[in-house]
């Protein structure tokens, strides 16, 4: 090589004679013209390839880079508009539209955790184990092969369906359940109310100040009542006793004892039909609950842990099963006490990065509870509606109000370090089980 390039800086061509100091020309071999030629083009080559490397490695830090930056612009600019809302009353408030310099999320977080819970009650034992059960009990029929392979070919695919897809599914599926128990009307008893309700009528006391009286509903049909007479009732508090009726026309004094006011109403006051329900309160339909929610963004998610998983326990070396056979251990031994140890940590981060895509979706949410803000508390019982995180996110933003404009960016960031504490979360569980 050294030769050659001699040879080009002197301007000689290698593949013709060389002289010597006889002036007797000697021939070159075809063998060292063809190297000589085959050098030079192979070290143009190498410059080549250094170059377009150089390149294409420039390429990639620059668009690093630039995303890098977006993404630090973006984080500046939410935490200057809303570090000034970073405040107790932020985590301790509910939305208010009378004073929105108090109002918070408190409502909204607790919402977020109840659609979570129910969310990974139901899609994480489903999805890990459709992914046992494809992965480690594979068929081996021709026909079962097929029907796996499209199984599994359709939940790939059932990855990448956009999320409103499966809101409007569970709209169906969950809030409306396509009307087999009768249509949902509004302020109207309607499905099958299965466990932890009682029906009531509620009456206005002559106590004033809010002071009613309950009166037990007998017929789900007739949603006002009209008192005429004595009737038995309880209070808030479950206590019985005999509701009075006082007739303005009759000459009797009226009451003024305020106890016996509590216990007496006008004859012919009216009262309109109340619920009293429990945390356990169940019906069919589901109705705009947080449990129709919760069931609807677990569809969003299983696709995505059923292939967490599956990847999960494919990573798991065949020489451990093996072992297990070897042993003597059968099917679900090997599976219990080998591969799912052994994939749980990709099991488990999996699992996280999919809840932490179910805690920022809104676009489901909206469509089976709609853009509801108006909450001053959690959930109270099964069916009851709820406000979420990011929906309260996006009633902020989209109010033209510079202090909700600042309460929506302080939400962001509320959001955002709940995502950075599950990813760290999915992090530590992962290298706690590998290490262990």
């Amino acid at each position: 090589m050294r030769d050659i390039e001699s040879l080009e800086k002197l301007s000689i061509d290698p593949t013709e004679q060389v002289k010597t100091d006889d002036d007797m020309a000697l021939p070159i071999p075809a063998a060292v013209k063809n190297g000589a030629a085959f050098s030079v083009e192979s070290n143009r080559n190498s410059r080549r390839r250094v170059l377009v490397s150089k390149a294409f490695y420039y390429l990639c830090f620059g668009v690093s880079l630039i995303s890098i930056v977006i993404l630090v612009v973006l984080l500046a600019s939410i935490l200057v508009q809303g570090h000034t809302r970073l405040t107790p009353s932020l985590l301790t408030n509910a939305h208010s539209t009378s004073e929105p310099a108090e109002s918070g999320m408190l409502p909204a977080i607790l919402g977020s955790l109840a659609i979570c819970a129910v969310c990974a009650l139901s899609a994480l034992p489903i999805g890990i184990g459709t992914a046992i059960f494809l992965e480690e009990f594979q068929p081996t029929t021709p026909w079962l092969r097929r029907l796996h392979g499209f199984l599994s070919l359709n939940i790939a695919n059932l990855a990448g369906v956009p999320s409103i897809v499966y809101g409007l599914l569970g709209l169906s599926l969950f809030v409306f359940m396509f009307n087999a128990f009768g249509q949902i009307r509004v302020n109207e008893t309607s499905g099958i109310e299965l466990v932890g309700v009682e029906r009531y009528y509620q009456v206005l006391t002559m106590a004033g100040g809010g002071n009613s009286a309950l009166i037990r509903q007998t017929d789900p049909a007739q949603p006002t009542i009209v008192v005429t007479e004595s009737i038995e009732a309880v209070d808030r508090q479950g206590e019985g006793f005999t509701l009075e009726v006082w007739d303005p026309k009759s000459g009797r004094a009226k009451p003024t004892d305020p106890e016996v006011l509590r216990r007496t109403v006008r004859k012919g006051q009216s009262g309109g039909a109340y619920a009293k329900t429990s945390w356990y309160y169940f019906r069919l339909p589901f109705g705009r609950s947080f449990l129709a929610a919760g069931l609807t963004l677990a569809l969003v998610i299983l696709p995505i842990v059923i292939i967490a998983s599956q990847e999960a326990l494919r990573s798991v070396p065949p020489s451990l099963r093996e072992a297990a056979y070897g042993l003597g251990a059968t099917k679900w031994q090997t599976v219990r006490s080998v591969s799912l140890p052994a994939a749980m940590p990709g099991i488990m981060t999996g699992a996280i990065l999919a809840m932490g895509r179910a805690i920022g979706e809104a676009a489901p949410i909206l469509v089976v509870l709609g853009a509801t803000v108006a909450k001053n508390s959690g959930p109270q019982n099964l069916m009851d509606t709820v406000v979420t995180m990011p929906v309260l996110i996006f009633h902020w933003a989209g109010d033209p109000k510079v202090t909700y404009q600042q309460l929506a960016a302080a939400a962001i960031i509320v959001l955002l370090l709940v995502l950075l504490v599950m990813n760290a979360l999915a992090i530590y569980l992962r290298h706690r089980f590998r290490t262990e």
